[in-house]
């Protein structure tokens, strides 16, 4: 499998910030913020973990998300995480897509302690997508005097494009505690399912 092959070339999360370029204060902070309770330590700590991240430091979605994972293994000394810069490792991305095809990061590898993949979560939890475009077409419907307001993210003029994004960034930051959350439960779901599995 491919992952655990790149498994020895990542890095620790912390080598991982002191080479980032963009986003380090961001990660810091999320990674403070971020809350562990009883029941993940139970969850997360019933057997060692290999998380393998794919990432680069532009992405909002890994400034989100990733700090989280970090905490989770510095207050689970079960879990331990990894990082790999996607760009040098699009081999990896591409067996890992989103529902519609396009390679999103992060893409966040979960394996047991023998590097047997039990699961995969890319880019965020489904919650949170959902959550992001309902606000998104808050927004839209707020300004209707923006050009291009009512058009696919994608197919917006630059300016109108970069309001609704900033909009996005600002309104993402009050989320943080939920997504986070989400993102626990739903890695939780993944390595129940994956226990479940294997003792069926």
């Amino acid at each position: 499998m491919l992952a655990a092959e790149r498994w020895p070339q990542a890095v620790s999360v912390d080598d991982y910030i002191a080479r980032m370029e963009q986003n380090r204060e961001r990660y810091l902070e999320n990674i403070e913020r971020t809350e562990i309770t009883a029941a993940d330590r139970e969850i997360f700590g019933r057997e060692p973990l290999r998380i393998l991240v794919l990432t680069e430091d532009w992405c909002g979605d890994s400034a989100q998300f990733i700090p989280v994972i970090a905490r989770l293994a510095r207050e689970v000394p079960t879990v331990e995480v990894r990082i790999l810069r996607r760009d040098q490792h699009r081999d990896l991305n591409a067996l890992y897509p989103r529902k519609d095809g396009y390679l999103a990061i992060p893409v966040v590898i979960v394996m047991d302690q023998d590097l047997n993949v039990l699961g995969v979560l890319v880019e965020r939890p489904e919650r949170a997508t959902q959550e992001i475009a309902a606000e998104t077409r808050r927004f839209q419907l707020a300004n209707p005097h923006l050009p291009g307001i009512n058009r696919t993210v994608d197919r917006m003029p630059e300016e109108t494009r970069a309001a609704v994004k900033a909009n996005i960034a600002q309104w993402r930051v009050g989320q943080q505690d939920r997504f986070a959350r989400y993102l626990l439960e739903d890695l939780a779901d993944l390595i129940e399912r994956a226990r479940s599995e294997r003792v069926a």
